[in-house]
């Protein structure tokens, strides 16, 4: 089928699993309706993107049969988008490969958002049949569903507890250098305001189940008392350490320089080294670049900065922040309603933005996917 001008949609994850699960509805106006929705959607020139976050939450349902159907219908569509590098032969691209593209770009000497989007887009956007996307072997992702389910707990520990901050960031470094550590009396004081700090965070965001959110708290501990400081280590000898495991150099860790944005650039240099491998350069070639010019930098920091506080917060928030990258990589992304009204504060506040990201579109169901622009 030839497309004039395609536009490449994201549907978010509910919108996949409503469109996929009404193939098989026992409804049969919503089923034919689902049936008929490709073809539609191709007749407009419209182009499902599906990432790799898309399909893990698709996955990561109980039921065998409903995973082996989604699967099944994805296999058979005709023509999709999806992300991979040039040198992959096969996978589905995720955050990961957005991060990695973006990279190249700066590396290469593009210059700005916009020709490092365009860049990135060139380098990891593919357009084929389903099969091509994930492969055309089912059992693979039928082994692959337990390891995606026993991931569930740690994404759910991660997004309940990501406001959490222990230690006292909007200080310099020079001011935390002076101060001493802790007696052993007064660690395990504060290692139980820790906790207790995280039991209430978690407690929130898993809407008062007890259960889950004191093994969530217990889970952060043990990786909060498993990095603690060898007795005679000094503050600055813990936050240069701390620091430059991240990838930061020594002689970037001032006296003057805030420690919040040193952790942000320590988050971000960490990331790098994740993708490294993925870009074909070492990461001591990718540290020269700055998570200013990255688009699903800009995008990410200003969804945290502008959108809507969230006391609940599932694992599924997390997918949401990937997938709201990408609206530089697509013509139009449909969210939900809570999604739209972040971006629409982040876009009347953050005029880099403009120019940047395609239209952001509420959808409840999967039929809203032809409209919205």
């Amino acid at each position: 089928m030839a497309i004039t001008e395609p536009k490449i949609i994201a549907p978010d994850s509910s919108h996949w699993a409503k469109w996929i699960d009404a193939t098989i509805s026992g409804d049969h106006a919503r089923r034919a309706q689902a049936l008929g929705l490709h073809e539609r959607l191709l007749d407009l020139g419209r182009i499902p993107l599906l990432s790799w976050h898309h399909l893990e939450e698709l996955l990561g349902v109980e039921d065998d049969e409903t995973a082996r159907s989604r699967v099944a219908f994805i296999q058979s569509l005709p023509l999709i988008a999806w992300m991979r590098l040039p040198h992959e032969e096969a996978g589905l691209g995720s955050i990961i490969q957005v991060l990695a593209a973006e990279a190249v770009a700066a590396s290469e000497g593009c210059l700005g958002l916009v020709s490092i989007r365009d860049r990135a887009r060139q380098l990891m956007l593919r357009t084929g049949p389903g099969s091509d996307a994930i492969g055309s072997e089912s059992w693979v992702w039928g082994a692959m569903r337990p390891l995606l389910r026993a991931r569930q707990p740690q994404i759910d520990m991660v997004a309940a507890l990501s406001p959490l901050r222990t230690f006292d960031e909007s200080r310099t470094i020079g001011e935390l250098a002076r101060k001493s550590v802790k007696s052993p009396d007064e660690m395990r004081a504060q290692l139980r305001v820790i906790y207790d700090k995280a039991l209430q965070e978690a407690t929130n965001s898993t809407g008062g189940d007890a259960h889950r959110a004191k093994a969530m708290a217990d889970q952060f501990m043990t990786r909060v008392i498993a990095h603690l400081p060898t007795p005679g280590t000094t503050v600055r000898d813990l936050l240069v350490s701390t620091l430059v495991s991240q990838g930061l150099d020594a002689e970037e860790i001032r006296d003057e320089c805030v420690l919040a944005d040193l952790s942000e650039l320590g988050l971000f240099r960490s990331q790098l080294r994740v993708v490294a491998s993925e870009t074909g350069r070492s990461f001591d070639d990718l540290k020269g670049v700055s998570m200013a010019v990255l688009p699903s930098r800009v995008i990410g920091d200003a969804l945290r900065k502008h959108g809507q506080h969230r006391k609940k917060r599932p694992g599924s928030d997390l997918s949401d922040a990937y997938l709201g990258v990408l609206a530089a990589y697509c013509d139009v992304l449909y969210v939900d309603k809570r999604t739209a009204e972040d971006f629409r504060r982040a876009i009347g506040k953050e005029p880099k933005l403009s120019g940047l990201i395609g239209d952001v579109a509420k959808a409840v169901d999967f039929a809203d996917l032809l409209g919205g622009s």
